[in-house]
């Protein structure tokens, strides 16, 4: 299988099981993989023919200018990843697992899951590779992250047995999948910024079961996690962690209620205010790529599937949010990936939803864009900062 690094522009937006953050009004894309073409039909056992995207590349797009900027980072790169997990804490992106790509004895590249940890600071795109004292998480890909006061959280993930020698009294489910050397975790354990080490808290409540390709996100003092796969069920339970009490708060989920999302994993959850959460996407129990867009009331514990939002089919996408109201969707799958018929679909195309007016200046911007022959000759008018943005936005050579 090549894991040579894409190189063509025609490749920069064919990505999945990438990582997506928002700093300083713009959003970071690192990672992830991409599936060409194939000639021979393959299995779940077998590899396709995919590349990795380059570890070294971090894209960046800016929504005011409306492009995207190639950037090359520097320092303890990590190696290439999928499926690996994300978040943001002052200037630094913090980044967890995912699935590599290494090499055996015999010469082989293999796929493996790790439980590395990189911090890359933004302002500088510089990684530094994190050695944190304690019991280390289980190796997964497919696990959520957030981020708490000083506090890098992960639950969760898909990868291989452990066993626990330093810290026997940690308290983690394990259950294996039935066709690979692997598993579904229940792990919850965090990061402690300033002591440089990790820390496997004792909760309270329910503790969701094992899980992977879930989300979570948080706002306030607690996260809410949506979610994701166990065995062979995709399961649409909601869970809330109070991060000042680490109670659970078991199944939010109503099932009586005949509007609530159904159970899917791949999906994308992210809080757009301090109360509403928008749930986009996924994969469902019988194999089909969903569309939906749901939004989540966390102040009375209602869902609403949008209708206004008219998106189409993704999976394994990220997003983000640059702007209050306002969710970036980006990459992803459009068809069945666990289809070996085909190839797959990558979603090429970045998805705005808007749940709350631009500001006046972006409506202008976008307004003006639109009537570029028309107004053009008048743009001389302008402060030079506007000729700057409105210049940007309509250069044919941007990557789009």
């Amino acid at each position: 299988m090549s894991r040579e690094a894409p190189t063509e522009k025609h490749y920069v937006h064919r990505r999945a099981g990438h990582v997506m953050i928002s700093y300083d009004k713009r959003l970071f894309v690192w990672g992830g993989y991409m599936e060409l073409a194939h000639t021979h039909p393959y299995t779940l056992t077998t590899h396709s023919k995919c590349m990795y995207h380059s570890a070294i590349d971090v894209w960046i797009y800016e929504p005011l200018l409306d492009v995207w900027t190639r950037k090359l980072s520097r320092g303890d790169i990590p190696q290439q990843l999928s499926g690996s997990c994300a978040a943001v804490h002052n200037d630094h992106m913090y980044l967890f697992g995912g699935t590599g790509c290494w090499t055996n004895n015999e010469n082989d590249e293999v796929e493996n899951s790790c439980n590395s940890l990189w911090r890359l600071h933004l302002p500088t795109l510089t990684w530094e590779m994190l050695h944190p004292e304690g019991t280390s998480p289980y190796s997964c890909d497919k696990a959520a992250c957030w981020v708490y006061k000083n506090r890098f959280y992960v639950f969760g993930g898909f990868g291989p047995p452990r066993e626990f020698e330093v810290m026997p009294k940690i308290k983690v489910q394990f259950v294996r999948d039935n066709i690979f050397h692997r598993g579904w975790i229940d792990q919850l354990v965090y990061y402690d910024i300033d002591t440089n080490q990790w820390v496997w808290p004792d909760t309270t409540g329910p503790k969701p079961t094992p899980r992977a390709a879930h989300s979570a996100d948080v706002t306030g003092d607690k996260v809410y996690i949506f979610g994701g796969r166990y065995r062979e069920v995709r399961m649409n339970d909601l869970h809330c962690l109070d991060l000042l009490s680490n109670a659970w708060s078991g199944n939010l989920t109503n099932e009586q209620d005949a509007n609530v999302p159904e159970g899917r994993s791949w999906h994308t959850f992210n809080f757009i205010s301090e109360n509403k959460a928008i749930m986009y996407g996924g994969f469902n129990t019988t194999q089909q790529v969903l569309k939906d867009v749901w939004i989540l009331d966390v102040s009375n514990g209602s869902w609403q599937q949008s209708a206004q939002h008219k998106v189409g089919p993704v999976l394994w996408h990220a997003a983000a949010v640059a702007y209050p109201g306002e969710l970036t969707v980006y990459g992803g799958i459009k068809n069945n990936l666990l289809d070996y018929s085909r190839p797959k679909d990558h979603a090429e195309e970045m998805v705005v939803l808007r749940f709350s007016p631009p500001s006046l200046q972006r409506l202008t911007i976008e307004a003006v864009c639109g009537l570029d022959l028309q107004l053009r000759s008048h743009w001389c008018q302008l402060p030079q900062t506007l000729q700057h943005i409105l210049k940007t936005r309509t250069c044919p050579d941007r990557i789009l």
